[in-house]
């Protein structure tokens, strides 16, 4: 996250005198900041009961070997299987800190429109 908005200010006015040989320098300076907020995202799943249902028939399948002495019996059954899963994901936020930005000053600022 990256904050670059500043806030009007109110021109300096000169004090008492100023304007006779005082200071005369009125500025208004801004300075841009990185503001990094850390977020780990967690996720989790759960799983629930599996249920299994058989659909429609068998289909058996006999293959002898060439000598005839043995046979294998393959049976294939088409099954429907039901497994329900919640999925969540947790957030972690980490403490958010503040640099100087690259550079300094960044200019005149404009408002984004963010209230915070």
């Amino acid at each position: 996250m990256r904050i670059n908005e500043a806030y009007e200010h109110a021109p300096i006015l000169p004090g008492p005198g100023d304007e006779t040989g005082g200071c005369n320098c009125n500025k208004i300076v801004t300075q841009c900041v990185d503001v990094t907020a850390p977020v780990t995202l967690v996720p989790t799943a759960c799983l629930g009961t599996v249920t299994v249902a058989c659909q429609g028939m068998p289909v058996v399948n006999c293959t002898a070997d060439p000598c005839g002495t043995s046979s294998t019996i393959t049976v294939t059954q088409r099954v429907c299987v039901t497994i329900p899963v919640r999925y969540d994901v947790s957030m972690n936020t980490g403490d958010p800190t503040i640099s100087c930005a690259e550079g300094g000053s960044c200019g005149p600022c404009s408002p984004c429109g963010c209230k915070g």
